[in-house]
């Protein structure tokens, strides 16, 4: 049985409703990472970037990642750069890379990519309320350029590929239901 689920993907695939969606369905915790690092930094995102770096960001986005490893019975809804991100690490390893050691061997562990078109990413980006506030800052990076430049990763990444363009919330949680049955 899959008991600690990964949804990764870009801002605006949709992690969050499907996390909360999923949370229920199988009666698990939901655990997002960019509210834990807010919650354990004291302050919003985009300050601790502005103010420290993204550096610092990382590596408070791999404590979080650390400690909730610990549990069991999870939905975690990653930030969009969890296991994909660019900055350096040691040792020549990413915290990308370094986070996605930290599950790839972890039992229980699934990971879901949620992949949506460009075209209704930048609709759902416009869309949403909390786009550049304190949950999913951009801070000026050119998103679409890191979209695609993500992309790759997301997919090498994954367990399982659900395209999320052109779907309701509960069709995407029926798949999501279906790919855990079928990997488990």
């Amino acid at each position: 049985m899959k008991t600690r689920i990964f949804l990764t993907g870009f801002r605006g695939a949709g992690k969050s409703t499907l996390a909360r969606l999923l949370a229920e369905r199988l009666n698990f915790e939901i655990l997002e990472t960019d509210r834990l690092v807010v919650r354990q930094a004291g302050c919003p995102i985009e300050r601790i970037v502005k103010e420290r770096g993204w550096r610092l960001f990382r590596l408070l986005e791999t404590q979080v990642l650390k400690n909730l490893l610990k549990k069991n019975k999870i939905v975690v809804d990653c930030g969009g750069g969890l296991f994909v991100n660019d900055v350096e690490f040691k040792n020549g390893l990413t915290f990308g890379e370094y986070n996605y050691n930290l599950v790839k061997d972890l039992p229980g562990r699934f990971i879901i990519f949620l992949k949506v078109s460009e075209s209704v990413l930048r609709k759902r980006l416009g869309q949403d309320p909390d786009y550049n506030k304190k949950w999913r800052p951009s801070l000026g990076r050119p998103d679409i350029k890191v979209y695609y430049q993500r992309m790759p990763l997301y997919e090498k990444r994954s367990d399982f590929i659900l395209d999320n363009s052109d779907q309701s919330p509960l069709q995407s949680l029926e798949k999501i239901m279906k790919a855990l049955c079928d990997k488990t």
